[in-house]
């Protein structure tokens, strides 16, 4: 055993680097070190008696190895030359990932595989100078790590890496021979995306790796691949991340490979296969960019997903984002979806904020946010938008995931406390009464009249239910709303996507007033028709404050509501409203989300800057238009000519034949939805 490493103590509490070890050693050997298990045990060949100047080490893998040299042995471009060239071998049978000779002074970044120098992004040599307690160092050992190898010594520019057409593909060899629903298609894909992502992070390794079952056909014949599969990668994944025992799920539930019970299942073995090696060229997963993360799901589900299921469960990213950049979020917070669906409302919150808000220390993932997602998911078999929100959610974690690969039970627990299934009764999340327990709310809840009657006629069977959901509102939507004000502390904020319908509908009085009554109106951004992939339904941004009581003679009152509101007119939402959805210039919504941020810090003032600023989609509107108006329909508190300036109205009054019968189909939807309140009349009559 190396003396130096025994009376430095630096087997047992090594120097840290992040969450790497640094070893700055230089009397040790390599064979010393490969006996004290801080570097692979192999054989190093003639190398063995080296001694490198320092380490960084992620047992098993040596991210780098450090020459010193003295500003001297530095000057001339021979000197330079002779002392990168010195220890190379070193590094290179160590396969360490970067090679790295300092002064103190001036630091160059080798390629061990190549001996050349590493360059930056745009071609210029790297002139960061090595300080293992700095965190810029760090992040660019991660670039390097992501960009160099045996042909390339440049730092790759982060690529904008689009999923959809492995996706299309994935889903198309899928559908073509298993006719699944394009739900069960997703569920797939996505646990194999799972598996090649966790064989990319390295946390499904060796024989349970993606690239050791694909390494599997050169020996064996495709059926006892995919029984491979099932019956022990598979089993593994799941060990690794264990399921929720209340809701039954994990990170993983693909039907159409492998059966409920864990077998495989026959006929399929040839398309697996293939959908493996699209895996496979597709590339690897592990430096995927923060758009890749958001859109992964997007990407997949505007093409292939059925509108009957999903309308509910998904908000376009666009629209997430705006309401996100409109949020503060400080430690200790509660947040909460109670309609969570995959869960974009809490996980693009925390996208760039990871190390702020989640710790690793002594082995334990210390959460500095507590964040909660309710979902009932499709129907009675389609239980399954839970499993996709876990899914999303490790792939948002995924870069704490990877330095901390020995911790999937953490993460598992933290993904099931999460994320929870709602299937105890049909009322779903709405089963469950909440008081005063949230500090922020954003959700996009179901808007539907169909099947409001059954959870109406399910609450009026509980008594806590029944004093609960006591103000009556139209539609499931209506119950959520309810659900929503009560749950939030006092002082608690919701920023919640509604339909037209609790904006205008008159039998929804009732709840404007619940509304008005325990909360103030901060915003009300109303949003283009189609702005949601399934419906042309008119919808709203409506954010709240729940008042707190203050005290008036000793009793505590909740005070009417004197502040102004801030109100916003969006004609486009950046992105195209039809089923292609591509990228667009015009993006009132961004405009809107960054207005309010201005409008919040004040409120009183506000207007005067609005003049300045001239946005004629942007009104500041008086609490009094919603205490006793007929309606909070804002776009209609433009006049005509206004709206026609903005081009949301057109000067001519004919249409076309299309749009003639687009209006009528809108009208008919529409009157439909009257359908189940009217029998619901009828009933009491």
């Amino acid at each position: 055993m190396s003396e130096e490493l025994i009376q430095r103590n630096l087997i047992e509490a090594p120097e840290k680097m992040g969450d790497w070890n640094f070893y700055n050693i230089g009397a040790t050997t390599l064979k010393a070190l490969k006996g004290a298990k801080i570097i692979p045990d192999k054989d190093y060949e003639a190398y063995e008696g080296k001694k490198p100047d320092a380490l960084i080490v992620k047992k098993p893998i040596i991210i780098a190895a450090i020459e010193y040299k003295t500003p001297q042995e530095l000057r001339t471009e021979k000197q330079i030359a002779k002392a990168i060239a010195q220890e190379i071998g070193t590094a290179q049978i160590l396969q360490a990932k970067v090679y790295i000779v300092t002064d103190g002074k001036k630091t160059f970044w080798i390629n061990p595989a190549t001996g050349q120098e590493i360059l930056q992004e745009d071609g210029s040599r790297i002139t960061l100078n090595f300080d293992k307690s700095s965190t810029e160092c760090i992040t660019l050992i991660n670039k390097i790590r992501a960009s160099i190898n045996a042909t390339n010594n440049q730092i790759k520019a982060a690529a904008s890496v689009d999923p959809l057409p492995l996706a299309e593909k994935v889903w198309q060899d899928l559908w073509a021979v298993s006719g699944a629903t394009p739900e069960n298609c997703l569920y797939t894909f996505v646990e194999i995306f799972i598996f090649k992502y966790l064989s990319d992070l390295g946390v499904l390794k060796g024989m349970y790796s993606f690239y050791d079952l694909l390494g599997k056909y050169s020996g064996n014949n495709e059926n006892e691949v995919l029984e491979y599969y099932a019956s022990t990668v598979r089993v593994k994944i799941k060990a690794l991340f264990p399921g929720n025992p209340k809701d039954k799920t994990t990170i993983i539930n693909g039907t159409i490979f492998v059966s409920k019970d864990d077998k495989a299942v026959s006929g399929y073995a040839t398309v697996f296969h293939k959908i493996l090696k699209r895996f496979n060229d597709f590339g690897t997963l592990e430096n995927i960019d923060y758009d890749f993360k958001s859109k992964l799901f997007e990407t997949f589900l505007k093409e292939s997903i059925s509108k009957k299921n999903w309308g509910q469960y998904f908000t376009p990213l666009k629209v997430v984002r705006a309401i996100v950049n409109m949020i503060d979020i400080t430690p200790g917070m509660k947040i909460c979806d109670p309609a969570c669906g995959v869960g974009k409302f809490l996980l693009e919150p925390i996208l760039h904020d990871l190390h702020r808000f989640y710790k690793v220390e002594d082995g334990e993932l210390k959460l500095q946010i507590t964040l909660s997602g309710f979902d009932k998911g499709f129907d009675k078999d389609e239980q399954k938008t839970i499993i996709l929100a876990k899914a999303n959610m490790l792939i948002y974690m995924s870069g704490l995931l990877r330095e901390h690969p020995e911790m999937t039970d953490k993460f598992a627990k933290f993904f099931n406390d999460t994320f929870l299934l709602q299937t105890n009764s049909i009322l779903g999340t709405l089963a469950k009464p909440v008081h005063d327990q949230y500090d922020l709310i954003l959700t996009n809840p179901p808007y539907v009249m169909s099947g409001s009657s059954n959870l109406k006629e399910e609450i009026s069977k509980d008594d806590t239910l029944k004093k609960y959901f006591s103000v009556s509102a139209m539609g499931i939507e209506g119950l959520f709303m309810e659900w929503i004000i009560r749950a939030l502390k006092p002082n608690g904020k919701a920023f919640i996507v509604v339909p037209d319908g609790i904006m205008n509908r008159s039998n929804d009085k009732k709840l404007r007033d619940f509304i008005l009554e325990q909360c103030e109106i901060d915003a009300v951004i109303s949003l283009p028709l189609n702005t949601f992939f399934t419906t042309n339904k008119k919808t709203y941004i409506l954010a709240l404050t729940k008042k707190a009581p203050v005290m008036v003679d000793g009793v505590p009152t909740l005070q009417r509501q004197t502040s102004p509101v801030f109100t916003y007119l969006c004609s486009e939402i950046g992105e195209t409203r039809d089923v292609y959805r591509f990228d667009i210039e015009q993006n009132d919504l961004q405009v809107a989300s960054d207005l309010f941020n201005m409008f919040k810090g004040a409120k009183t003032s506000f207007a005067n800057t609005l003049n300045m600023i001239g946005d004629k989609r942007c009104k500041i509107s008086s609490i009094d238009d919603f205490y006793n108006g007929t309606h909070w329909c804002v776009e209609r508190w433009w006049n005509h000519e206004e709206r026609q300036a903005l081009g949301i109205e057109e000067e001519s009054k004919t249409i076309g034949v299309n749009d003639l019968r687009v209006l009528l189909a809108d009208t008919i939807n529409t009157l439909s939805e009257l359908d189940e309140p009217l029998a619901e009349v009828e009933k009491k009559r």
